[in-house]
């Protein structure tokens, strides 16, 4: 069996490289998401342990990755970050287990055999504009591998955009999408939708913006 290690400390990857290669396993590590990304894109793996913070980027951003270029993966997550709120944000971006630092190499084993049982995970339908991910199963929205928290009105909004990406949608149908087809909008309800949705977007990045179509509607735009 043949492991990817994402992992840029260096005294807990040689520990993992000796450890799982003493059980039998092959192990390749990848210190960085450039070099992460190009093993995947040339090599195949029966297992990614993923860690999530690297020193070019968030590793999470991988799972889109994989996505993205059709290398389904099975995924660990080794990190720091272990609350509830990260472990549930991995789970639901397609890992197939989390286990927080500091941890048990044996427990760890014990993971990766599990794992190891499992399916590749299927195909998710992920979306793309930019940086801007949505998984449409899940409903969830990322950039660059970061969960974007929406209320529901605004998510219905970025859902309607991030049809038709770069095209206008106009009000009509953002109404109708977020209010439904027979309820009365008051005329400054879908601004007030949009003009949170803009803040919460400009919090993440400035490369993704909603674009007004005077007495029109909106497009969402990319200033990459």
């Amino acid at each position: 069996m043949r492991l990817l290690l994402i992992e840029d400390d260096i005294n807990i990857a040689e520990t993992l490289v000796a450890y799982l290669e003493k059980q039998g396993f092959v192990v390749d590590l990848a210190p960085t998401l450039a070099i992460a990304k190009t093993a995947i894109l040339e090599n195949s793996f029966d297992l990614v342990l993923l860690d999530r913070l690297l020193p070019d980027g968030e590793g999470m951003s991988m799972l889109a990755f994989f996505t993205e270029h059709h290398r389904p993966q099975r995924v660990i997550l080794l990190t720091a970050l272990g609350d509830v709120d990260d472990r549930v944000r991995g789970l639901e971006a397609g890992a197939h287990d989390y286990i927080a630092k500091p941890f048990e190499p044996r427990e760890l084993l014990a993971r990766i055999r599990n794992a190891l049982r499992q399916p590749m995970k299927a195909q998710r339908d992920i979306k793309t504009f930019g940086c801007l991910h949505y998984d449409v199963e899940s409903r969830a929205f990322s950039i660059d591998g970061e969960a974007l928290n929406l209320r529901r009105t605004e998510a219905l909004v970025l859902e309607a955009l991030m049809a038709r990406p770069g095209s206008l949608v106009t009000r009509e149908t953002l109404e109708s999408r977020v209010y439904g087809f027979d309820k009365f909008v008051t005329s400054n309800s879908l601004e007030s939708q949009v003009s949170r949705l803009r803040k919460n977007l400009a919090e993440h990045t400035d490369s993704i913006k909603i674009q007004t179509v005077r007495g029109m509607g909106y497009s969402l735009v990319s200033g990459e």
